[in-house]
């Protein structure tokens, strides 16, 4: 009994190992199927091949740059400034309002599925706001978000979210769309119009953490006291030792190019006095 026993217990054993030895090659050898990785070593290659020290140089830089830019350590860096003054609200501390601005920024507008909305990363706009809504918290909910695309407006935003939040228990009478606005400014100009018209006394406003900044600003500009409900948080911990964030990645890049449109837009916005 104790030979068949520990039989089992080595073949146990051994498939456990088997098991944790594939997880770990297969994160390490996946590496080199990731266009960033693979270009790095490209470009680590190249560099010993260059032989003109200016024009050696001048490639490394270029590297260099793309290399921090797809780092985890810069983009978490970026978008963490921008979501540093606006901590996640409980539903227990936000205030009962008459209805919540959702702003867009959330569905595929060009999406090849024509049948259903389909939701980018920023998804938590929208079931926040229905957490919110379930939750007694608003009354109505006021989604604005027309198209900002610059050459197609066939599909909006908000024609689109409709169905959804009707799928998802809100009741349509207590929907409200704004489907004119190209951009954060004109979401908070066109929301007015349509609060000052229902003569809506108390505002929440729902947006990503990154975007709330410029987004509070804008509506502030338009004497709008809307509550801050900040959402969708992209910022990580880097202390958490993880091997993928030692590594270049399209993600860090997509984060960073993301927070720096935030940064460019929120200055322009100072400068247009939209803020």
């Amino acid at each position: 009994m104790v030979l068949i026993w520990t039989g089992k217990k080595h073949t146990l054993y051994d498939h456990f190992l088997m098991e944790s030895f594939f997880f770990i090659l297969s994160k390490v050898l996946t590496i080199f199927l990731y266009p960033l990785p693979v270009f790095f070593l490209l470009c680590f290659y190249l560099l010993f091949r260059i032989k003109s020290g200016k024009t050696k140089f001048l490639f490394f830089i270029i590297c260099l740059f793309l290399y921090l830019a797809s780092s985890s350590f810069i983009a978490n860096r970026l978008v963490t400034e921008l979501e540093k003054e606006y901590p996640p609200v409980s539903l227990q501390d936000a205030p009962k309002v008459d209805v919540a601005i959702v702003l867009g920024g959330m569905i595929q507008t060009i999406s090849s599925v024509k049948a259903r909305p389909e939701l980018t990363d920023s998804a938590d706009r929208i079931t926040d706001a229905i957490r919110l809504y379930k939750a007694g918290k608003v009354k109505k909910i006021l989604f604005t978000g027309g198209s900002g695309l610059l050459l197609s407006d066939t599909y909006r935003e908000a024609d689109l979210a409709k169905s959804l939040f009707i799928d998802l228990g809100v009741k349509e009478e207590d929907i409200i769309l704004e489907n004119n606005s190209r951009n954060t400014h004109e979401n908070a100009v066109e929301t007015k119009k349509i609060l000052m018209e229902k003569n809506f006394q108390s505002f929440l406003l729902i947006t990503s953490a990154f975007h709330m900044k410029r987004s509070l600003g804008c509506f502030q500009k338009q004497n709008l006291n809307v509550f801050p409900f900040p959402t969708d948080y992209r910022s990580f911990n880097t202390d958490s030792g993880a091997f993928e964030l030692y590594l270049p990645s399209a993600g860090y890049l997509d984060l960073t190019t993301l927070s720096i449109k935030e940064w460019v837009g929120y200055f322009v916005y100072r400068t247009k006095s939209y803020l």
